[in-house]
């Protein structure tokens, strides 16, 4: 048996053990105890994944199974009730219907003992089951097993980032290893979010000024190479405009292509080349920047990339000095276009300059329409990731209105040079004379 899956289970015998009721004499303590121990034991059902049905998708984790049948369990008994006094109302109405029009008065009953009895034990005996087995639950739910595998999690408007104890980072999917306890350490830069992973049966809320914590587990892998292999990840507190947008990719890695995974985000920006940075590494940074700009044209929760103010794109404002500014940290009253800040002897010597405090320090100048929402990025892209993204401005022509590169063959070619490259790397000897992986 699995070493997490025998932790948890202790946990839970423990937990049942310390939590039950004591044993009486009398009928009724006997009747309590055993119920809450049929429920609380029912609840330990074995770990993995549980089918898909009308309510759920399909489970995928350790925890599922778990909180599948305490759900089922209060979904028939409210079924059970909701039929029983359904079909007992209908009978008393059709029974006891007035007939004609002489209207009759007999005396009813005052009170009855034992029907007051049995409506108030079942109800709860019934409930005092429905905690003890939601409490247990919850107690393995909120406590995680001491060999977990602790990733970062940072909640922004209206994005994820997640960070690797390699120092890898990633904003567009969760990736986590097969089989192996996962602790989120989870805060919020701005409001309050929560994450949520339906198939996983696990929900969070990350709130400001506070770390809060979520564990699973997941034994079914997904397929490393089928990007459309994966779980879904939302945020479930509106957390405003884009609310909507803020949902990511998960995805169960085994452990072997999780290593290469985590080994190759915390450094895949290093090995594109140059000339190709802008068309390989913009589009998946921009994915984050589209939750709030877009590339046609149209409104966004910030200033689109593509035409406007009479310009074609954001470099061809930025360039010329037309954009419109309208407030911020360093605006200079009087001063409303770019070219009063941008040039010899002004607050920016280039529009690169321009792009990139915009990235890292947004409330400086306010485009002109737009409010101080965007969070800054400093820390979090370093001067490839902006090259990057000020190359992909210069060529927004080369991208479809989604992102995606429209040159396919010439992004084709471009990633089997840079998988050449490392599979070149790989087999060149490291200090020793041994060969081996190329580290971080």
């Amino acid at each position: 048996m699995d070493v997490a899956v025998r932790a948890t289970e202790e946990r839970f015998l423990r937990r049942r053990k310390h939590f039950s009721i004591r044993r009486t004499d009398s009928w009724s303590g006997t009747m309590i105890s055993s119920i809450v121990n049929i429920l609380a034991g029912l609840a330990t059902v074995a770990p993995g994944t549980t089918p898909a049905n009308f309510w759920m998708p399909e489970g995928a984790s350790v925890q599922a199974p778990g909180v599948d049948f305490t759900f089922q369990v209060i979904n028939w008994i409210n079924y059970f009730f909701f039929a029983g006094i359904t079909l007992a109302l209908i009978i008393l109405v059709i029974r006891y219907r007035q007939k004609g029009k002489n209207v009759e008065f007999s005396p009813g009953p005052e009170h009855n003992t034992p029907l007051e009895l049995t409506w108030t034990i079942i109800p709860t005996l019934i409930l005092v089951g429905i905690f003890f087995m939601g409490f247990a639950g919850y107690l393995d739910l909120r406590t995680s097993p001491k060999n977990t595998y602790d990733i970062k999690v940072t909640a922004q408007q209206w994005a994820w980032e997640f960070e690797y104890p390699n120092g890898a980072k990633s904003t567009s999917e969760l990736v986590v290893p097969q089989g192996r306890p996962v602790r989120l350490i989870m805060r919020s830069a701005d409001v309050l979010h929560s994450l949520y992973i339906p198939d996983f049966r696990v929900k969070q809320d990350v709130v400001p000024g506070r770390y809060t914590y979520m564990w699973f587990q997941s034994d079914a892998a997904n397929d490393p190479t089928d990007d459309s292999d994966f779980h879904w990840l939302f945020c479930t507190e509106y957390c405003g405009d884009s609310h909507w947008n803020m949902n990511v990719h998960v995805r169960v890695f085994p452990q072997d292509d999780f290593d290469k995974w985590t080994k190759d985000q915390a450094r895949w920006l290093d090995v594109i080349p140059e000339q190709d940075l802008y068309f390989m590494a913009g589009p998946k940074l921009y994915a984050r920047c589209a939750t709030c700009h877009t590339l046609d044209g149209s409104e966004g929760t910030g200033p689109t990339w593509g035409p406007r103010d009479g310009q074609p794109s954001l470099w061809e404002r930025v360039v010329s000095g037309k954009g419109k500014v309208s407030g911020g940290s360093k605006f200079i009253p009087g001063k409303t276009l770019l070219a009063d800040y941008i040039g010899d002897g002004k607050l920016y010597l280039t529009p690169e300059d321009y792009i990139r405090d915009s990235i890292y320090n947004p409330g400086a100048l306010l485009v002109s329409g737009y409010g101080n929402q965007m969070p800054t990025f400093q820390g979090q892209l370093n001067d490839r990731a902006i090259d990057a993204l000020i190359g992909m401005t210069k060529n927004l022509d080369e991208f479809n209105p989604d992102g995606t590169f429209k040159d396919q063959a010439r992004l084709a070619e471009a990633e089997a040079r840079v998988a050449e490259a490392k599979a070149a790397a790989a087999e060149q000897p490291v200090a020793g004379g041994t060969s081996g992986d190329v580290t971080d």
